[in-house]
């Protein structure tokens, strides 16, 4: 707190004061000119003049005194501190700030509390939807299983829009799980050195079925080795995610094929793997908001199948690896999404 504003706190008792100083003087005086006392005006004026002097330098003497407790307040205010360092912001000099470290601490103990309670709840929440996933995965991959076996012309049709559908409930069990494990991130992420090109061919294997059944065939640009320092789970989701959504905006009804390109750069300080399709694009005035949680934009109107968190997942999960992940999309060309490597430096972030 500057001195003005201390100043400007105690207006009311400056005024109160200089009243009340005016008031006890003009009464004396009054009382002793009714007795027929002559007392001269230049000494009334010069004891008021010292009592106002006596006052402000205690005003100066009593913001010194509280300065040091002011300025860590206005440190705590204008600073990102942790709690041990606000919960000790020095010894109070009065009544009043003593009281008001025992409302800071009261309030910490009850923030404490809720905090371990839902801390608690969260546990058993993340365990239930991990026990819950798993227990969905079974079923879907028994259905998987016996969509695989021989059937005949009539069936074919039908059975494959159920493996269609099949995949997409996989790929939102999927997602849920990441989401879920998400939040404890620093608890399940190894990294490693590995070859993003193999991640690459990996993703590109698991949704075959779904390539070959929209015409989108893959296209790697390289064929040697790019290592990059990552967690192999999670750059797998990531991955996986931006070709699930090249497919899905990639796909057409017509027989003409398109492509999904898979191009890796290196250089000195980082790598960097762009994966590009020739689907519907981006329009210009979405691309701001598409790592937005729930943004499904223009298209996702057109696609009902969008729920705009893949690549909000995505966007966190490379964050918190501390990967850069841009996306370049042009309406009607197609998009492209690039993940950033860099390299020799602590770059994770959780």
């Amino acid at each position: 707190m500057k001195f003005r504003n201390f100043i400007k706190d105690r207006i009311a008792y400056t005024t109160v004061y200089i009243i009340s100083t005016c008031t006890v003087t003009l009464i004396m005086y009054l009382t002793l000119i009714i007795n027929g006392l002559r007392f001269p005006i230049d000494n009334i004026f010069y004891a008021f003049i010292i009592s106002i002097a006596f006052y402000i330098l205690f005003l100066i003497y009593d913001y010194y005194r509280n300065k040091n407790f002011y300025s860590q307040l206005n440190l705590i205010l204008n600073e990102e501190k942790d709690l041990d360092y606000i919960l000790n912001i020095g010894t109070p000099n009065n009544s009043e700030q003593e009281m008001f470290k025992k409302v800071l601490l009261k309030l910490y103990k009850l923030s404490g509390d809720k905090t371990i309670k839902y801390e608690e709840a969260h546990k058993q929440y993340i365990y239930f939807v991990n026990q819950w996933v798993h227990q969905m995965k079974t079923p879907v991959s028994v259905i998987n299983l016996l969509l695989q076996e021989q059937v005949n012309e009539e069936q074919r049709e039908v059975f494959q829009s159920i493996s269609e559908e099949n995949e997409k409930l996989a790929h939102g069990l999927d997602m849920m799980l990441y989401n879920a494990r998400l939040n404890e991130f620093n608890l399940d992420f190894n990294v490693e050195s590995l070859d993003i090109i193999s991640i690459g061919r990996k993703v590109i294997n698991d949704n075959k079925k779904s390539m070959i059944r929209h015409h989108i065939f893959p296209k790697i640009t390289t064929n040697k080795e790019m290592p990059v320092e990552t967690d192999r789970k999670w750059i797998y989701f990531v991955i996986n995610q931006i070709v699930i959504n090249a497919i899905k905006y990639s796909k057409s009804d017509s027989e003409e094929s398109k492509l999904i390109t898979f191009d890796v750069n290196e250089e000195a300080s980082k790598t960097t793997l762009s994966i590009s399709d020739q689907g519907i694009g981006i329009p210009k005035e979405d691309i701001s908001r598409v790592f937005n949680a729930f943004f499904t934009g223009k298209n996702g109107r057109k696609t009902s199948e969008s729920t705009g968190m893949g690549m909000y997942l995505a966007k966190r999960v490379c964050d918190n690896l501390g990967h850069e992940f841009r996306v370049n999309s042009e309406e009607g060309i197609g998009t492209t999404f690039s993940i950033i490597f860099h390299k020799g430096k602590n770059i994770f972030n959780f």
